[in-house]
């Protein structure tokens, strides 16, 4: 055990002190950072803080001003005017940033003009203003009816069984599996660099004939890999501190963008699988890489196996529409598929436990029997160096034959 920690370790610190791997690890924390400071900006910025005008020819708005709600930002004082010439002049001389003019048959035909000088009024102005409108055209209505048709429609998500549903308030419950997919991938596409080019590059140069004979196979390719996890953990951890943190600022600066509960059901499930998912693209890259003699024949093949992991974004409609259908539920059996599927359905269906339990088994099992097969193709690949293994002796490889 301590020679496999003795690899992992310095496949670690190899990695990780690497410029690329630093640049492409501070890109994402350095990207959030630049969104947080631009929404701080445009949010104590305030843009314009005229007031606005209007000219109310059906009779619906009230004729005093509005005052802005000084628990609301962005908003702005709405002055009446009694007509258009006055309202014009108020625009042309500065004291207001645009006026709207309503129709006299605004209840039937719903016509309103914006007029405006160099720059239309800001979203959050409009949206005052349409505010006034609906709040007026329902002042003959109780408080409980007015308010609800404020409110709006609150569209809810549910599945067929009724055991699933998806507000959209909860709106990061949904967005959770596209993200740790997205991770995911990320993690596997860097991962399958990393590790063809360790071995590969090691190969080339005549590295591992020294080193396998103090190490067993085994414990080379157990190393390797879990150095090589460590690293797209260590990558992953700083992003999702990043992304957490700028999440959290910008959920308190807008209202809209709050996060309800957190999943906790989901981030076990994402956990559970990472791992052995993980795993299982590093046996399959170790594999690869012991089969091969360069580095360029190994890229090759990985941008295949990569397809194999990325298949559920090509279905992301059905596993939607039809969570349960046959084919999903085969993509969910199946070791490469399994994570992405998964998670993806967790959002919008009840997955039943029989089918976590044997997706989970299998994936956990060929996670396992590719670090252990990858480690039989590296001693076959050593014994036939500068020799290409072939799909029929990497079969014996695994199998123990000579």
């Amino acid at each position: 055990m301590s020679r496999v920690l003795l690899v992992a370790r310095h496949q670690y610190l190899t990695l990780v002190r690497k410029r690329s791997f630093l640049l492409g690890t501070l890109a994402f924390p350095l990207l959030m950072a630049v969104v947080v400071a631009l929404s701080i900006l445009a949010e104590t910025s305030g843009g314009d803080l005229r007031p606005l005008g209007y000219v109310d020819r059906s009779g619906i708005l009230p004729a005093a001003p509005v005052l802005p709600d000084p628990a609301r930002r962005g908003q702005v004082e709405i002055r009446p005017y009694p007509d258009r010439a006055s309202a014009q002049a108020a625009l042309e001389e500065g004291d207001i940033q645009g006026f709207y003019v309503l129709a006299s048959d605004y209840a039937a035909s719903r016509r309103v003009e914006l007029v405006y000088w160099d720059q239309a009024p800001g979203d959050a102005v409009q949206e005052q203003f349409v505010d006034l409108i609906q709040t007026s055209a329902l002042a003959q209505v109780s408080p409980e009816v007015r308010d609800r048709a404020l409110q709006g429609a609150s569209l809810i998500i549910r599945s067929a069984d009724g055991r699933r549903e998806v507000s959209q308030e909860d709106w990061f419950s949904f967005v959770l599996p596209m993200v740790a997919g997205l991770s995911f991938m990320i993690a596997v596409m860097s991962a399958a660099g990393y590790l063809l080019r360790a071995v590969t590059t090691e190969k080339e140069n005549r590295t591992m004939e020294i080193m396998i004979t103090s190490i067993r196979p085994e414990q080379l390719i157990g190393g390797k890999a879990l150095g090589l996890m460590s690293v797209s953990l260590t990558q992953l951890s700083v992003w999702v501190v990043a992304a957490v943190l700028a999440l959290v600022i910008i959920s308190r600066m807008f209202a809209s963008f709050a996060v309800g509960g957190v999943p906790w059901s989901m981030l076990v499930v994402i956990a559970a699988y990472f791992l052995p998912a993980f795993g299982l693209v590093a046996g399959l890259m170790i594999t690869i890489g012991s089969a091969v003699t360069e580095t360029r024949q190994g890229q090759q093949i990985a941008s295949l196996i990569n397809l194999l992991f990325m298949a559920p974004f090509f279905v992301v409609t059905l596993i939607l529409s039809q969570p349960n259908s046959p084919l999903i539920v085969a993509l969910s059996l199946f070791p490469t598929t399994a994570f992405l599927t998964v998670i993806m359905r967790w959002s919008v269906t009840v997955i039943p436990w029989w089918q976590l339990a044997a997706s989970w088994v299998l994936l956990a099992g060929s996670s396992a029997f590719s670090v252990w097969g990858a480690a039989r193709v590296l001693r076959a690949g050593m014994l036939r160096y500068g020799q290409r293994l072939d799909l029929r002796a990497v079969v014996q490889a695994v199998r123990g034959g000579r």
